[in-house]
Parts: C-alpha cells; sequence; structure tokens
C-alpha cells in the first residue's frame, strides 16, 4: 500500500498525519488509436486494448456499446469476426477501486459493411 505523509507546521512544532494516496485512473490510452473502424461482415476486428494507471491497485475495466450494454470486463475489446449486429459505438471506462474514480475513453465507431447473396 502506497503511504504518504503531510506534515503541517503548527507553532513552530510539526505534526504528519499518514493517509492512503489513491490516484487515478489517469493516462488512459487505446491501442491502436484509431477511433473509426470499417469492416466488412465477417472481417476480423483486431483486438482494441484499454489501459490506464491507477494507484495503489491497478484499474478495472469495462467496455460498453451504446445502446446494448457491457461488452467486456476486461481491458480488452475482442470482437473478432464481425457481424452486423456488432455495428455501434463502443467507450471503455477505467476505474479504480480504490477510490472509486472513473475515466472514460472517447467512442470508439465501428461500421460493418453488409454483403449479400446474389441468387
Amino acid at each position: 500500500m502506497l503511504e504518504d505523509k503531510l506534515c503541517i507546521r503548527i507553532s513552530q512544532k510539526y505534526s504528519c498525519i499518514l493517509y492512503n494516496h489513491k490516484d487515478g485512473p489517469e493516462f488512459l490510452t487505446l491501442s491502436p488509436s484509431n477511433i473509426s473502424y470499417t469492416l466488412d461482415e465477417n472481417q476480423r476486428l483486431n483486438d482494441i486494448t484499454c489501459s490506464a494507471t491507477c494507484s495503489p491497485v491497478q484499474c478495472t475495466y469495462e467496455w460498453r456499446e451504446s445502446g446494448r450494454g457491457a461488452v467486456s470486463s476486461s481491458g480488452v475489446l475482442s470482437l473478432g469476426t464481425l457481424v452486423r449486429g456488432e455495428a455501434g459505438t463502443y467507450t471503455c471506462t477505467a476505474s479504480n477501486p480504490g477510490s472509486a474514480a472513473t475515466t472514460s475513453s472517447q467512442q470508439i465507431a465501428i461500421l460493418v459493411r453488409c454483403k449479400f447473396l446474389h441468387s
């Protein structure tokens, strides 16, 4: 556990107070950093990784699709081979379990071009 000392000068004496220092999430990044993907149906979308810095514990993550809810409880959005129902807007939220603070990524747009069979 990370501890910091806060020292206060009162009447020529110093009092030190120990407190738990909880920071973050900070520095949220997406890899790759694209905010828009356009792929054909049945084409594979490479994984998108969300990461941030939290202390003293590691961040937790959740990927959500607008209108559908949570799609991943890890830092990785892994849709694999796309179907038309996966087209949408996705957001990653990083949380610090120690402080309950959160931060979210910009929205990621995934467009899926439909393939039609000709008879």
